[in-house]
C-alpha cells in the first residue's frame, strides 16, 4: 500500500510538471506571436509617419521652386513613398492618412494594381501629375514605379502627365496589360484627355506598346485635346478634390 501511494504521488507530481512546461511553452509561443503581431502593426503606423512629414515637406517646398527650381523635396517624397509600397503587405495598406496632403488612390478593376496620385505642387497652368503605380504580382511580390518615367522621350516637358479617372485589365498573355483613361491640362487654354496602355512583362514596365489601331496607324496612346474660347469655364476641368 505504501509502495502504491509513492507511485501515485509520483505519477501526479510528473503530470503537473509536463502541465506547466506545456503551459510554459504554450504562454512563450503565444507571447512571441502576439509580439509578431504587434510588430508587424507597427510597421503601418510609423511607416506613414514618415510619409507624412515627408509629405508636408513637399507640399511646404513650392514657395522655395518658385525661387529657385529645386525639387528634391518631391523626389524624395516619390523615393519614400516607392519604398514604402514594395513591402510585403503594404498592398493591404490604404495609406489614409496620406489624404491630408492631396495624396489619393485609384484601383484597377481587378483590385491588383493601384495608382498614388497628386498634383505636383510645382505645377503651374500646365498640371503635372505625379502617378505612382503599385502592382501585386501572382506571387504576392510587390513592385513600385513612377508612371511618369516611362516616357521615353525626356525632352518633351509637355508629356502629359494625366490624373487617371479608370483603370482596366486588359485579358492578355504572356504579359499583363491594363488601359488607364484620365485628363489633363497642358496650359491654361489646353485641357486634354489621354488613353495609355501600360503593359507589364516581368520586370519591364512599358507604356510605349503600339495597340491603337487608328485606321491603318497603330499608336501607343490615344489622345485629344482643344482650346478653350474666351467665356468658357476653366474650373470645370480642375480636379475635385475629396
Amino acid at each position: 500500500m505504501k509502495i502504491a501511494g509513492i507511485l501515485f504521488f509520483s505519477l501526479v507530481f510528473l503530470f503537473f510538471s509536463y502541465s506547466s512546461k506545456h503551459e510554459d511553452e504554450r504562454q512563450s509561443k503565444a507571447y512571441k506571436a502576439d509580439s509578431l503581431i504587434q510588430d508587424n502593426k507597427s510597421i503601418g503606423p510609423t511607416e506613414t509617419d514618415s510619409l507624412e512629414k515627408l509629405a508636408a515637406k513637399m507640399l511646404a517646398s513650392r514657395e522655395s521652386y518658385l525661387n529657385d527650381g529645386n525639387t528634391e523635396a518631391e523626389e524624395i517624397f516619390i523615393k519614400g513613398l516607392i519604398s514604402a509600397l514594395e513591402k510585403p503587405n503594404a498592398f493591404e495598406n490604404d495609406f489614409a492618412r496620406l489624404k491630408a496632403y492631396k495624396i489619393n488612390i485609384l484601383i484597377a478593376d481587378d483590385k491588383k494594381l493601384k495608382v498614388f496620385y497628386w498634383l505636383s505642387p510645382y505645377s503651374g497652368s500646365m498640371w503635372h501629375v505625379q502617378n505612382i503605380v503599385q502592382y501585386k504580382k501572382e506571387n504576392n511580390v510587390l513592385t513600385a514605379i513612377s508612371f511618369n518615367n516611362l516616357y521615353k522621350d525626356k525632352d518633351d516637358e509637355g508629356s502629359p502627365t494625366p490624373f487617371f479617372e479608370h483603370i482596366y485589365s486588359l485579358n492578355t498573355a504572356p504579359q499583363k496589360t491594363y488601359l488607364f483613361t484620365g485628363y489633363g491640362q497642358m496650359s491654361g487654354t489646353e485641357p486634354y484627355s489621354v488613353s495609355h496602355t501600360l503593359v507589364i512583362n516581368h520586370p519591364e514596365f512599358s507604356i510605349e506598346k503600339p495597340l491603337f489601331k487608328l485606321g491603318k496607324a497603330v499608336k501607343n496612346q490615344l489622345f485629344a485635346s482643344t482650346d478653350l474660347k474666351e467665356g468658357d469655364y476653366k474650373e470645370k476641368l480642375r480636379p475635385n478634390w475629396p
